[in-house]
Parts: C-alpha cells; sequence; structure tokens
C-alpha cells in the first residue's frame, strides 16, 4: 500500500487585528489543498507579589500552553461557518471588528515563518487546526518540526508536547506521533507558545499515513461516525395537552462511557416558549381533567423520589401562568397511566416473583426461564387525597389499561392468558368497566388483537351515538375469524402485519377498517368527530395517517422517520419528531388553522452541519414479476468513472430496513469509508401490503435469499462504478441468519458479517427466550416433529460445507433472544471444513451491543473485517487480532 506523504507548513504572520477573529487558508507544497484555521491569544507574565504560589510552586510561562478542547474548537468554527454563510447570502461583512484573510500563502522550501512582533512584551499563544481525512483504520505517524514549545492534539487529545527550543529544524525540534489512525475524519490541533524575544520561529508538520487526505472544504467536514450517534441529545417522546395550549418534550443525552441522562421541557403552543422544564423526574403527563374548577386549566403532574419517597407534583397552566399544586407523598409503587378525576389516577401495580437465585427451580412454561415472566400487573385507582388505594383487578393474568371514558365512568382494559397448546400460544381478552359498579363487559376474547380506544365524542347527534356504540381495535389480519385477512388462499398472514378493527360493543361484530391498506399498524389516537391518527409502518418509512371513515391521507410530514406523534382532542395541534435518510432528529409543531410547520428542535444539528454525506438514490427491481424496493447509498466523493467495494444490507424478517439515519448499521458509517451501500427490502415485510408480508411465514429465506441474490447481480449489471469481485454482506439476528443461508447458496459476496446470526432453526425455536413465540409468524403450525425439512434444509448448519465466502460471526456471550451458541455451532463446522471463519465474542452482552466502548469496538471489527476483504488493507485486523500460533 502507497503511504501518502502530505507536507503542511505554517508561517505564523502577525496579522495586526485580534488573532481570534483571522481565518487563514494555506495551501501545502504538495498542493494538497487544505483549511487550516488558526487563532491566537495574548499572553503575559502577570504582576509577581511572591516567587512561589500557595502550592509552592514557581510562575512559568510555560503553563499558558494548553491544548484547545476539541468541543470549543467546533464551537469557533461552527460561529466562523455561520458568519461566511451570512456574509456571502447577504452579500456584506458583518459589520464588527471581525475581519477574514483568504489569502494562500506560499512556502519556503516546505518550512513557514512565525513572524514575531519583538516590540511588544509578552508571548502569544497560536493555536493551529485542520482536519485529517482517514478512509480506513491505518498505522501511521504525524512528525513535528517547531522551533518553540508545542503541544500535538489529535481529536482534542493531547498526543505529545515539546517543551524545549531550538533555532533550527533539526533532530531537536522533531516530535514523532506513531500509531493508529482508525477511519473517520479527525482534527489535528497545534498550540505554539510564541516568545516576542526573536523575529521568527519555524514550524513543520508531515503526514505519513496511508491513503489520508486533506479536507479541501472551507469547513470542517467529516463523515459519519459512530460517536455521533452515540453521543448527543436526542428526543424519544412527545405529548400534546388535550386542549392544544401546550406541548412537552423530552429528550436523552448520551455520553460514550457514562449512564445516559434524561430532561423534560413544556411549551406554549401559541408562541413554543419553554415554559417549564426538569431534569430530576421519574414519569410526567398531562391530567387532562376538563371539569370545574379546572376547565380553564391545562394540568400537568410529575414524579421524582427522593430518598425513596415517591412525591407527586402538580402544576397548573392558567391563561399564560403557572401556578404549583398540591404535593402528594409516598406515592405507592407502580407505573401511572392517567388521571381519573380531580383527586385520583390509575396506577398499574406490579407483583414481583423472582425464583432466579433458588439452587433448584421448576419451570412451569416455555417462558418461565425470563427473570421477570413471574411477576403480573393489576391496574388500581389511587385517592389523592385520603391515599386509599384501591385495587381494580386480582388474580395471576397480566392486565393492561387500554383507554378511558371521556366522562371517566368507564375503562376499557385487556387481560392477557396464556395458552402453550395453540398457536400464538396467548389470548387477549378486552373489557370495558363500569367504574361505579365495576361490572364488566366482555368486548372481544381473541389470540390475535392487542389493544383498544374509546371513539372520542363529537357536538353532531349521529356521530356521537356512533362514538358511544362502538370502539377501535388493533390487531393482525386473523383476528376475528381472519375477516380482515387479504392473503392468496394457502398462505398464512404475518401476525406482525398489524390492521385496525370496528367493534360494534352491542352485537360484538368486527368491520375491518382500511381494505386494501398496505401500511402496517405501528399504534393510533383517536381524537374527536371520530377521527383516527395511525403511526404506521409504511414500506421502508414510518407515516401517520388521518382517517375519518370517509377520508384517508398521509400526513405530510416531511419525514422519514416519524419517531413519535401527538394531536390534541380538536386535531388542531400536532407535535412530532423524527429523522429522514440523512439528518438526526428534529421536533416540529404544525398549526392546522394556520397550515404552518415550525422547527422546534435540532438538538444535534451542529453535528449534522459537520457532516459530508453521499447520496442517496432509490432503486428498484422485479423478481419473477413482483417490485422489490431498495435504496443505495454513495460515497461523498462518489465519482461515476471509478470503480467501488460495496456493502448490501438487508434484514429479510418480518421488519423492513428502515431509512433511520441513526442506527448501528447506519449506510452513512460505511460510505465514509468509500464503501456503496445497497439496502433491500426483500418478500416477507411487513409495510407492503398483507401479502407481501405472509411471504415471510413458513419461508425462512426460501424466497427471500434469492431476491436478495438476483438483485446484487441486477445491481452490479447496471452500475458499472461497483466492483462486482468487492462485495460484502452483513445482517444480524433474522439478518444474520439470512447471512449464513445466502453464504450456502451464493459466492457472489467477497466477505459476510453476521451478528447475533441463527444456525440451527430448531435449537433457535428450543433455546431462545422468544424462539417459540416468535415462530409463530415464522413457522406457524410447522414444529420440528411436523416439518423436518423446514427446520433441516433451511437451517445454514446443514449446509455449512456449501459456504466459501470468508464469514465473520459476531455474538453477545450473553444473548438470550438468540444464544451464542447459533455462532458456535457454525463457528466448529467451518473450522471443521477448513473454512474462512473468524468468530467474536462480546463479553456480558445481549441480543444488542449497548455498552459504549463495547460497541465502538464491535463496530471496528466489522470495519476491519470489510477493510481485509473488499480493501485488500488486512492490519486493522491484525491489530486488533493478531494471528497466534497455537
Amino acid at each position: 500500500m502507497k503511504k501518502r506523504i502530505i507536507i503542511m507548513a505554517f508561517c505564523l504572520a502577525a496579522m495586526g487585528v485580534q488573532a481570534q477573529d483571522t481565518l487563514q487558508y494555506l495551501r501545502s507544497t504538495y498542493n494538497s489543498m487544505t483549511d487550516t484555521k488558526q487563532w491566537s491569544q495574548k499572553v503575559r507574565q502577570p504582576l509577581m507579589l511572591d516567587s512561589l504560589n500557595n502550592h509552592q510552586k514557581a510562575f512559568s510561562m510555560d503553563d499558558y500552553l494548553v491544548l484547545q478542547p476539541l468541543s470549543e474548537i467546533k464551537d469557533y468554527l461552527y460561529q466562523i461557518t455561520n458568519a461566511k454563510n451570512w456574509e456571502k447570502e447577504n452579500g456584506q461583512a458583518i459589520n464588527n471588528q471581525s475581519k477574514w484573510y483568504n489569502d494562500w500563502l506560499k512556502a519556503d522550501n516546505g518550512v513557514f515563518k512565525i513572524g514575531i512582533d519583538t516590540s511588544k512584551q509578552g508571548m502569544e499563544v497560536r493555536h493551529y487546526f485542520y482536519q485529517l481525512d482517514v478512509p480506513s483504520f491505518a498505522k501511521g505517524k504525524i512528525t513535528i518540526y517547531s522551533t518553540e514549545k508545542v503541544i500535538i492534539g489529535y481529536d482534542g487529545s493531547e498526543l505529545r508536547r515539546r517543551m524545549t527550543r531550538t533555532d533550527a529544524l533539526n533532530e531537536d525540534a522533531k516530535i514523532v506521533c506513531e500509531g493508529i489512525y482508525e477511519a473517520g475524519s479527525h482534527i489535528i490541533g497545534l498550540s505554539v507558545l510564541c516568545p516576542s524575544d526573536k523575529p521568527e520561529a519555524l514550524l513543520q508538520v508531515i503526514i505519513e499515513i496511508p491513503q489520508t487526505k486533506l479536507s479541501t472544504e472551507q469547513n470542517l467536514k467529516k463523515g459519519l461516525a459512530l460517536s455521533d450517534i452515540l453521543e448527543g441529545e436526542r428526543p424519544y417522546n412527545v405529548e400534546m395537552s388535550d386542549d392544544g395550549n401546550y406541548y412537552l418534550v423530552k429528550y436523552a443525552i448520551s455520553t460514550i462511557g457514562e449512564k445516559s441522562k434524561y430532561r423534560v421541557e413544556v411549551r406554549q403552543t401559541s408562541n413554543d416558549n419553554v415554559v417549564w422544564k426538569s431534569e430530576e423526574i421519574v414519569s410526567v403527563k398531562w391530567a387532562n381533567i376538563a371539569a370545574p374548577p379546572y376547565s380553564e386549566a391545562t394540568i400537568l403532574y410529575y414524579v421524582k423520589e427522593e430518598n425513596k419517597n415517591r412525591k407527586l407534583f402538580t402544576l397548573y397552566f392558567i391563561k399564560d401562568r403557572m401556578y404549583e399544586g398540591s404535593v402528594t407523598e409516598n406515592l405507592p409503587e407502580g407505573k401511572i397511566d392517567c388521571f381519573g378525576g380531580l383527586h385520583w389516577l390509575f396506577m398499574t401495580l406490579t407483583d414481583k416473583e423472582d425464583n432466579s437465585k433458588d439452587d433448584l427451580r421448576q419451570l412451569i412454561h416455555p417462558d418461565d426461564r425470563i427473570g421477570d415472566w413471574r411477576n403480573r400487573t393489576n391496574l388500581a385507582i389511587f385517592d389523592l387525597m385520603f391515599k386509599n388505594l384501591q385495587l381494580i383487578t386480582f388474580g395471576h393474568h397480566n392486565v393492561t389499561l387500554n383507554d378511558v371514558s371521556d366522562d371517566s365512568k368507564r375503562i376499557l382494559i385487556s387481560v392477557n392468558e396464556e395458552d402453550i397448546t395453540k398457536r400464538p400460544f396467548s389470548k387477549t381478552t378486552i373489557l370495558e368497566m363500569n367504574l361505579s359498579t365495576f361490572e364488566v363487559d366482555t368486548i372481544v376474547s381473541d389470540s390475535y388483537v392487542s389493544y383498544a380506544q374509546y371513539l372520542k365524542p363529537s357536538n353532531d347527534k349521529d356521530k356521537n351515538l356512533f362514538a358511544q356504540e362502538h370502539i377501535i381495535v388493533q390487531g393482525s389480519a386473523e383476528a376475528f375469524k381472519s375477516c380482515g385477512s387479504e392473503v392468496k388462499k394457502g398462505q398464512t398472514p404475518n401476525i406482525y402485519h398489524n390492521l385496525l378493527f370496528l367493534i360494534n360493543k352491542k352485537s360484538k361484530q368486527a368491520k375491518p377498517l382500511l381494505k386494501g391498506f398496505k401500511p402496517s399498524v405501528n399504534g393510533f389516537k383517536t381524537i374527536a368527530d371520530n377521527r383516527i391518527f395511525i403511526t404506521t409502518t409504511d414500506k421502508d418509512s414510518v407515516n401517520v395517517y388521518y382517517y375519518d371513515f370517509d377520508t384517508l391521507y398521509r400526513l405530510p410530514l416531511d419525514l422519514d422517520i416519524v419517531g413519535g406523534f401527538d394531536v390534541d382532542l380538536a386535531g388542531k395541534h400536532y407535535v412530532y419528531f423524527g429523522q429522514n435518510y440523512n439528518k438526526s432528529d428534529r421536533v416540529f409543531t404544525y398549526d392546522v388553522t394556520k397550515h404552518e410547520t415550525k422547527q422546534i428542535a435540532y438538538p444535534k444539528q451542529k453535528m449534522n452541519n459537520e457532516l459530508s454525506l453521499g447520496e442517496m438514490r432509490v432503486w428498484n427491481f422485479k423478481h419473477k414479476g413482483d417490485l422489490i424496493q431498495g435504496r443505495y447509498y454513495l460515497p461523498v466523493d462518489f465519482d461515476s468513472t471509478k470503480q467501488y467495494p460495496m456493502i448490501v444490507y438487508y434484514y429479510g424478517g418480518t421488519t423492513p430496513t428502515d431509512r433511520t439515519f441513526e442506527m448501528r448499521y447506519s449506510a452513512y458509517l460505511y460510505t465514509a469509508q468509500g464503501y456503496v451501500v445497497y439496502v433491500l427490502n426483500p418478500s416477507g415485510t411487513i409495510g407492503y401490503g398483507q401479502e407481501f408480508a405472509a411471504r415471510h411465514v413458513n419461508a425462512w429465506g426460501e424466497k427471500t435469499a434469492d431476491e436478495i441474490i438476483e438483485g446484487v447481480k441486477l445491481f452490479c449489471k447496471q452500475h458499472s462504478f461497483v466492483n462486482a469481485k468487492k462485495i460484502g454482506c452483513m445482517g444480524a439476528s433474522y439478518g444474520g441468519f439470512m447471512t449464513q443461508l445466502l453464504q450456502t447458496k451464493t459466492d457472489i459476496f467477497a466477505a459476510a458479517v453476521s451478528h447475533a446470526g441463527i444456525s440451527d432453526i430448531t435449537s433457535y425455536w428450543g433455546e431462545g427466550y422468544w424462539g417459540y413465540s416468535y415462530s409463530t409468524a415464522a413457522s406457524a403450525n410447522s414444529y420440528p416433529w411436523n416439518n423436518k425439512a423446514l427446520f433441516v434444509e433451511h437451517s445454514p448448519l446443514f449446509s455449512a460445507d456449501k459456504i466459501k465466502t470468508p464469514l465473520l460471526l459476531l455474538h453477545g456471550t450473553d444473548d438470550t433472544n438468540v444464544p451464542i451458541g447459533e455462532s458456535i455451532q457454525m463457528f466448529n463446522a467451518l473450522k471443521i471444513l477448513g473454512k474462512e471463519v473468524a468468530f467474536i465474542t462480546i463479553k456480558g452482552e445481549n441480543h444488542g451491543i449497548f455498552d459504549h466502548k463495547k460497541r465502538i469496538k464491535w463496530n471496528n471489527t466489522i470495519y476491519a473485517w470489510f477493510a481485509k476483504w473488499l480493501q485488500d488493507d488486512n492490519s486493522w485486523w491484525n491489530e486488533m487480532y493478531p494471528k497466534k500460533e497455537l
């Protein structure tokens, strides 16, 4: 591999202005353009009252030489970038003391001279920084020659320092920073102490890192890195008050190596101003009480825990003012569902039983291995005035509150009953309870329904009567004797693809809504006038639809993935958040009357502005008459005349590989390293209609694998910029199963990655915590004893001898979903067969890798594997996993 040498040499010329406001662009002697930034700080010796301080330490000007923190560098760049963009857009300079310098300064034989004003006393600390783009893992070195004292930083951390001075750029002036440079964009920082005792000083930097290039843009841009995803603030929930006057947004703040923090803020809908915020809460919800004397108030309650004392606080928002209400102490343990009246609330209580510490345990159910399976939930009403807890339900079945009627006199609850002898092994009974008498009416008892909501009252007499007589239930196509099924003859509906049903409370008759509607229902909310807002998995996106029994349309929210949505009871105000394929989470409000959308929050805007992302394009193809949809992502410096290695990403299971930007398999993590990434959603995926989703059932890759193989071949044929000999593939869980299965059917891949993949369907079915229950969808009514062909012939382990592709197996040691034995079996088989295989275990991790530091190493392992086989660079892999002869 060629090692590219870049020489950076600087002349730190005194510009006669505030150095913090200067911006210089320098060109290297090898015609490599760079975007070097600098600012300086004037420092002087203080008045010396004593020779020593209270720590008995003498003063030194060297103490002023401090490396600039990365966060301050980024803040500075963000400010000057905004300033320059403003100047460009408005055609005039900002009217302050700032002055921009865009002069290209030429080196004198590769060395820049630092001009120093000797007429002024004191010193200057000059800070220089620029971007280094490392396309893949590399060993290399950065060599600095400086006649002055200098600190060298890398991404804000100190690499080396030299605290002596020299007269020339000789060996005494040399500092070598040799080591490992991971893929991504990095900031090199230099802090130089420049005394005024001589007119010039010299500085030179030599970069020797394979394939490295310096940024040519005026802003420090970089590719997406895993740290960008793991760190920062993001919204995770939004709630609108029923009256539409206020809304709340909940945020999570993540820092690598630290426990996540949370905060919440309440904003006024009319002006979006923050009127209340907190960082020390357990839960927060709107009370939504419309009865006197609270008719004019919007009520919020929140819970804090202090020394095991759970306290309930109440806030009243009345006519643009906030009032603090009473405090209830010693709130019972349990989840607060909602307020049911002026002084009482509904709670879900959990009765816990843990026998996991017993030396001998009798398992009474397949799920009894799960630590909290024996826990049971019941409902209760808690009186805030008398602190009385009234149980609503009692027993050993889990009970869930679904909805409360508008007058708080009736509730809808669901009771879950296990039935291990009949697919899908449980039944849900939805009951309506009269809270005055505790009498119940059974609305439905069905194995394929999940929950229900009331239709909300209307001023229209007919609509109000209709609302009183009906409820809405969510379930799969097999619910209500498959009355909503739209699959072909011989197909079994996919239970993960959900529908909505209208239930007549008196006759108990069910009617499927939205006939021919292809998206899968994720959830819904009913509001006044029999209107319903439906959150859906809609192909490779998450969208929200409006429905009122006459009209159905998708809300134009301009997001690819709606992460959360809420609306007031009148339907006049929305609050929502989500991502686009190339943007992090943003929070919006929408005023229906004004047709006005406002962006309220964009927590990771600075991060997004620093990213340089390639183009995403949609690409679909037909396989045996079926349209298979997908998309591909290009490197930022894409050149159609060149050839690139490609990574294919899929799930192949029952949910789509959607357009989420910040995810552990984000395509942009790989385009940053020079790959084209092709993502597709083959047969069996929900969100494309019932028939398409049903192809997942009893298939285990039968049709899906052929579609992936055909799609990759056709993509390469139609896109000459892909190196067809350098294609990798990856997937996790069911996607890991697909990775292994694909290698038994084709040799078009040069490398493959399977994280927590299933190698033997039978062992997964029997040992995985959810193996048998997931199989109610994937293997409906099929078992090892009645369909041996499915469980054996579709298991990659039984065709391991056909695998020719180098395969990387990754697995958490504590995986309870897909036990680690699935990878152990395949590893053993391929080792015995003499195949190219690597097996990496992640200590203490379950199905997903959540520990940030472990996840970084996990990701680097995948990067290194692909670099080894797709980029002919094994240095990263060998550094992480040196070869051992044992």
